[in-house]
């Protein structure tokens, strides 16, 4: 994720690409405005398609989704990346049912898939991270498509009309809440870098309001909960501008908040991924320090390599946070985790590592996927690292039956630097950890993907689907895309086509029927 603020506009080659696939779109009765897709059926979605590379395109057209193809347009050197193309906020609040599908769903599926991002109500923000939060849900049943909804959090910032300077000293419900959302104890909550949850109604993603844990929260709480497979516990921290600076908790598989134990910093630094083993708790700090001018004004954060650490550390899981041991690192930033594991005395972590973040390289240069080994048998912990690819990508996900122990498969989104809208997601990226072997799905600079969450169906690891949103520009909509997890280069098994664009955001989550 590179220095990006201002880019190109489109090469005149690309130009010639897309009057050339607008012209076959026409050809193929789709018009200008129409889907990339045949074969368009109900939401049950029993084509006879199922399971082809191409989403199962191929066949008549049933139906289109109007409106110009708003989103191949000129990228503006001079308007911020995440004020335009898909990253830019949609406008309405919209339920919509009767969904087109190309494809099969899988007939497993049942539940919702609800992803969080950022879109500012006034349509602008400091930075991408800084918009309001706003979650997309589709509920999916018995394999049919029944409802799309997107809805603010309604937190005390959005009530009002604040901005996040605007609203005073974080914290509380004066947050954006919008990075992910977790489902713990039947509690569906929207996350962010700074604040409280809020709790959603999973009918119809309503706002229920700010989540406590019955009044014993009393700090902050990341974006980034993990929830141990073994227990059910919830582990989690919240870090803050004043101290404590860092705190770790425990939430026991019922919900009920079990530990709270601060873990002592110098600085207030942007913390936004940990990691767990099955008896280790793993944080990593770097030198993205509060309140430092950075490469994005009015961004309340920058780089400081000179007054903040770049170190990692390792404590007991559930355990407390005086006896967390710390190895410095030189300068760099890792915000998401693959997963963690022992190997014998070993910490296996892996890691997406940027040189820097908010700072000369710009706000996100890119990140390389990163396994450390920090070994925990002497008096000092030791450290190495080894870089595992040259693929710009981050947002990785996992099987989260394998939380906390050594996963096989891991998939990732990549991203595109240098393309003609900027800097945008690009594809998806699947890995294989015990051989190295890797298999991409890269749509073209036409459509892109996002994080992928996955959805268990069998027992053995990584047997089960991937789903995410992918934005296709030339309808300027998105759809909810379904992969096989183990054959991600085959593209979609299916398709929920949208008549609405969903911003590029961050994190998801599935949330299974009972």
């Amino acid at each position: 994720m590179a220095n990006r603020g201002r880019g190109p506009g489109l090469h005149p080659a690309v130009q010639h690409a897309l009057v050339d696939r607008r012209a076959v779109l026409r050809a193929m009765g789709w018009g200008a405005a129409g889907l990339a897709a045949t074969a368009i059926v109900g939401c049950g979605g029993d084509d006879d398609g199922a399971g082809r590379g191409d989403g199962g395109r191929g066949g008549s057209t049933t139906s289109t989704t109007p409106g110009p193809a708003a989103g191949i347009a000129d990228y503006d050197p001079d308007v911020p990346y995440w004020e335009q193309g898909g990253f830019a906020p949609v406008a309405e609040e919209v339920t919509l049912t009767d969904l087109e599908v190309t494809g099969a769903i899988p007939s497993a599926l049942s539940g919702l898939y609800v992803r969080n991002g950022s879109n500012p109500a006034s349509g602008t923000s400091v930075h991408w991270f800084m918009g309001d939060g706003m979650v997309h849900g589709l509920r999916i049943e018995g394999g049919r498509a029944q409802w799309y909804r997107n809805r603010y959090v309604r937190t005390t910032l959005y009530e009002n009309g604040w901005s996040f300077a605007e609203g005073g000293i974080p914290g509380g419900g004066i947050t954006q809440s919008n990075v992910s959302v977790i489902h713990h104890a039947g509690r569906l909550l929207t996350l962010g870098e700074v604040g409280l949850p809020f709790e959603l109604e999973p009918a119809e993603l309503g706002t229920v309001g700010a989540y406590d844990f019955g009044g014993r929260l009393t700090t902050w709480m990341t974006a980034h909960p993990k929830i141990d497979p073994a227990t059910g516990s919830m582990h989690f921290f919240g870090y803050g501008f004043a101290d404590p600076l860092l705190t770790y908790h425990v939430a026991d598989a019922a919900g009920r908040l079990v530990h709270s134990t601060p873990i002592d910093l110098p600085v207030a630094t942007m913390i936004h991924d940990f990691a767990i083993t099955d008896r280790d708790v793993v944080f990593w700090v770097g030198p993205v320090l509060f309140g430092v001018e950075g490469s994005v004004p009015g961004f309340p954060y920058g780089w400081a390599p000179d007054d903040g650490p770049t170190q990692v550390g390792v404590m007991p899981l559930g355990g407390d946070g005086s006896t967390i041991r710390w190895h410095q690192l030189e300068p760099s930033f890792v915000f998401h985790g693959t997963n963690a594991h022992r190997d014998g005395d070993d910490v296996v972590a892996r890691v997406n590592v940027l040189d820097s973040a908010f700072g000369p390289d710009g706000d996100l240069p890119a990140s390389r996927l990163t396994e450390w080994r920090i070994g925990t048998a002497g008096a000092s912990l030791t450290f190495a690292a080894e870089q595992l690819n040259d693929v710009d990508m981050d947002l990785p996900a996992i099987d989260r039956r394998y939380t906390g122990r050594a996963e096989r498969h891991a998939w990732y989104v990549t991203t595109d630097e240098d393309g003609p809208w900027g800097f945008e997601f690009a594809g998806i990226l699947h890995r294989d950890a015990s051989t190295g072997a890797e298999q991409r799905w890269e749509p073209g600079p036409l459509e892109r993907a996002g994080e992928v969450s996955f959805v268990a169906e069998g027992d053995g690891e990584g047997e089960g689907w991937l789903l995410t949103y992918v934005y296709d520009r030339t309808t300027d909509t998105s759809n909810l895309a379904i992969f096989d997890a183990g054959d991600v280069a085959a593209g979609p098994v299916a398709r929920i086509h949208l008549p609405v664009r969903v911003p590029y955001g961050f994190h998801g989550v599935w949330v299974p029927d009972a």
